[in-house]
């Protein structure tokens, strides 16, 4: 069919896009080098590569020269270099499957990031990043590999969890940064926590506003009037907040620092997740197998979908379930697998959030979904292929 053959073809493209991006990096990283090492190419027949200076000038040098060749900046350069180099010393599994073209340049990017944020020296959370990342690498959207190796990073480094975050609240600020036509962009580093409670707090306030008879400013504008209003002290209504954490049982009691995950942001360290438990007004206890991750539940069937029930399932899911979306669950539609038309019932494992673009898509195209007894989501394509459902959230 010409489907399947355009669809081949795309992948082949995409594959030779991955093979020729880490190729590039490999040729950034080569030239580099040797300038490194023979600085009279790029300084003068004076130089040597026993000399830092010369080593330093042949090295901006060549960043400069590459940088005009390729049309990118000379940051750009640098931190290609910086990858290739991160990740042949600390990711050797991820970065094979890269210049195999297995890997995207985003997931690559994202491995390299947080590859490079661990302890130096430390070989063995090396190997251990690398082995559990390789695979998701080559498979997961970047959002969602983005967060799944971030929650692993978390956990080979979670005996420091509390220490470096309490480092890194130091770095905490706000950038102010002027853009054109009489606008700017104002940007704050904040504690997950705090950033995440002012996020809810502007999306549930910017869905208030949205429904006022009337209303014809989007969401992004929405939110942007919130915070601007809060930011200069005009009236915002009153919206309560709330903040769901997940967190393993033994971390709860203070027999493990194991990292939670708090909605819509991803894993925190330990103590920051004991405190708000301690806050919290309500708790539900999600049963779950601590290898796999699956969750094991006993169904409750009702016909109406309980509010216990619905805020549930927005830990658990967290986003939207199609492959790869980002939209946070609190803003999905939560939608029963087999339809209760059909009978489909309003069970844990009968429910799943999904966006309302995907929503539509279940209903409207040949997309289809299922979920077993565990909670497991499988989507189909309408030509066949079976997504292999992204990793849990916990």
């Amino acid at each position: 069919m010409r489907i399947d053959t355009a669809i081949a073809a795309a992948e082949y493209e995409q594959r030779a896009v991955n093979f020729h991006h880490a190729a590039t990096l490999v040729a950034i990283h080569s030239v580099l080098d040797e300038a490194r090492y023979s600085p009279e190419v790029f300084v003068g027949d004076h130089a040597s590569h026993f000399n830092r200076e010369d080593i330093e000038f042949a090295e901006r040098a060549a960043i400069a020269d590459l940088a005009v060749r390729l049309s990118l900046s000379e940051n750009t350069v640098r931190a290609h270099e910086h990858q290739a180099v991160t990740m042949i010393g600390r990711t050797p599994i991820t970065w094979q499957k890269f210049r195999w073209g297995e890997v995207s340049p985003a997931n690559a990017r994202s491995v390299s990031e947080l590859a490079a944020s661990l302890p130096d020296g430390d070989d063995r959370a090396f190997a251990a990043f690398d082995a559990a990342v390789a695979d998701p690498a080559a498979r997961l959207a970047p959002a969602r590999l983005r967060v799944f190796a971030r929650t692993l990073r978390e956990k080979i480094v979670a005996d420091t969890a509390a220490e470096r975050h309490e480092s890194e609240r130091s770095h905490r600020r706000v950038v102010f940064e002027p853009a054109i036509d009489g606008m700017a962009w104002i940007s704050a580093y904040l504690p997950a926590e705090v950033a995440t409670a002012a996020m809810t707090l502007l999306d549930a306030e910017a869905l208030r506003l949205s429904a006022a008879p009337g209303e014809t400013r989007t969401m992004p504008q929405l939110r942007a009037d919130v915070l601007g209003d809060m930011l200069t002290g005009s009236s915002v209504g009153s919206v309560a907040v709330r903040v769901g954490v997940l967190v393993p049982m033994l971390t709860l009691l203070g027999r493990s620092e194991m990292p939670a995950s708090l909605e819509g942001y991803g894993p925190i360290d330990a103590e920051t997740a004991r405190r708000l438990a301690g806050d919290a007004t309500s708790i539900y206890r999600i049963l779950t197998d601590p290898v796999t991750g699956a969750i094991l539940d006993i169904d409750q069937p009702t016909k109406h979908i309980p509010a216990g029930l619905r805020r549930m399932k927005q830990l658990i899911d967290q986003t939207c379930t199609f492959p790869g979306c980002g939209k946070r669950a609190v803003n999905c539609d939560l939608d029963h697998t087999i339809d209760r038309q059909f009978g489909g019932r309003t069970t844990l494992m009968n429910l799943s959030h999904l966006c309302r673009k995907h929503h539509r898509d279940k209903h409207m195209t040949k997309w289809a979904i299922t979920q077993d007894d565990t909670g497991r989501i499988e989507w189909t394509s309408p030509t066949g292929y079976v997504a292999v459902p992204d990793p849990p959230p916990f």
